[in-house]
């Protein structure tokens, strides 16, 4: 055992960390699980490790929006968005969660981006048009409802 130790020293081990990779398929398989707690303690370790990686922050801010975190998974969003602007899922889900707390007009602001940056999103059109049927604008949403429905979605009949 003594002669392990020594060769562990001589060879410089200084123990086993995971990467940021491995940190973040941790976090992930949590999130599958709907433990959003502990998938969150994951994306953090992973971030700490590598803060380069948009899809950490997106998957982070997931996490928290779905535990009714929405103004800090907008704070992960936007750390996302900066390094990588063109991320149509993260300006998607940043408007859910300024849907979700009550700020209509900048959720139609990011659902704007994520249609134009990849102009098939569905999920994006739809609930841009229900945000305008809220807001009054039947005409809008019926045409964001019907580009989803003409993109495959299944929408059930919707009625401003």
């Amino acid at each position: 055992m003594r002669y392990i130790l020594i060769l562990l020293v001589m060879l410089g081990y200084t123990g086993y960390t995971q990467s940021a990779k491995e940190l973040v398929d941790i976090g992930y398989k949590n999130y599958e699980l709907g433990d959003y707690k502990e998938a969150i303690t994951y994306f953090d370790k992973a971030i700490e490790v590598d803060s380069t990686d948009p899809e950490t922050y997106y998957l982070l801010g997931v996490c928290k929006s779905q535990s009714g975190l929405n103004k800090e998974a907008i704070a992960d969003y936007d750390k996302a968005l900066l390094l990588d602007p063109k991320y149509a899922e993260v300006h998607y889900e940043k408007g859910y969660a300024l849907f979700l707390l009550g700020e209509m007009e900048a959720a139609i602001t990011s659902f704007d981006t994520a249609v134009e940056l990849k102009s098939d999103y569905a999920e994006a059109f739809f609930n841009r048009g229900s945000i305008k049927c809220i807001l009054g604008d039947k005409e809008g949403a019926r045409e964001d409802w019907n580009q989803a429905k003409s993109l495959g979605a299944e929408i059930p009949n919707q009625d401003c």
